[in-house]
């Protein structure tokens, strides 16, 4: 019941903040979009609550507790950028997003499933939640280069419309890039890390070499490579954005080819 109420917060903040952005008074309403989103997070936040606490553990167990996680940290991290950068525009991509992995996960039925041992749920715990938080970042990351890359594009054809008026400045949108993959690639290292100390436990091996551990580190390097990139004045603007939008997808598609067709998610820990 909860989560129906969050995503009808949630799609009720996507609705306002369309308002706002098509309306032809500047900064008509942002603040109820906003208020209405806050008010989805809290309720998300409160159904996460009882489900781990129920539980026992915070591990994200099936792909319908990831994309539940993920839309809750999405909506979290864009409400925290939103209170201190004031970019609320992002807020109709991150809305509907997140209503739409609500509908999913409302959709699907699973049946519970447990952990084995108290030491291997924190660790895959901490894991789990780590790389969820991660692809939420890269997903804000996507979002930004995607604006990054309309702006771009009306300046070029000189399309001035009420759209392009809505928009913040290529520089902010970049450094919003930047410090969005540098957040993503702190979350990846930390649940990388995280799992590295449960493999030593386990299989007494620092890494779990296989599909999922390839994939992983694939999807590290790249974002390695971003934000060392992103270190040179000449790397900005439109290279950083394609390169963006590549590694969230090859984010995306691994964490969920690990979870349809790599033996599932973290149950069997």
């Amino acid at each position: 019941m909860l989560l129906k109420i969050a995503a009808g917060f949630y799609l009720g903040a996507f609705i306002l903040l369309l308002w706002d952005l098509l309306s032809s008074r500047h900064k008509a309403i942002p603040w109820a979009g906003i208020t209405a989103g806050v008010g989805g997070a809290l309720l998300h936040t409160l159904s996460l609550f009882i489900l781990f606490t129920l539980r026992g553990h915070f591990t994200l167990i099936s792909l319908k507790e990831a994309v539940s996680f993920f839309s809750w940290a999405l909506v979290v991290v864009f409400l925290i950028l939103e209170h201190q950068r004031k970019a609320h525009i992002l807020g109709v991509v991150v809305f509907p997003v997140s209503f739409l992995s609500l509908l999913f996960v409302l959709g699907v039925s699973t049946d519970p499933a447990f952990l084995r041992s108290p030491t291997t749920s924190i660790l895959i715990s901490l894991h789990s939640v780590l790389i969820d938080l991660g692809l939420a970042s890269a997903a804000l990351a996507f979002f930004v280069s995607c604006f990054y890359l309309t702006l771009d594009m009306f300046l070029r054809r000189k399309i001035f419309n009420l759209f392009f008026n809505r928009l913040p400045s290529l520089e902010f949108l970049d450094r919003l890039n930047r410090e969005f993959n540098g957040l993503g690639f702190l979350f990846l290292t930390l649940g990388l890390i995280f799992v590295m100390i449960w493999s030593y436990r386990t299989y007494a091996t620092i890494w779990p070499w296989g599909q999922r551990g390839s994939w992983a580190l694939l999807v590290w390097f790249l974002y390695l490579a971003l934000v060392l990139l992103r270190r040179r004045r000449n790397f900005q603007g439109k290279q950083a954005a394609y390169l963006s939008i590549a590694g969230f997808f090859l984010f995306a598609m691994t964490i969920l080819a690990v979870n349809l067709y790599m033996g599932g998610g973290h149950s069997v820990f």
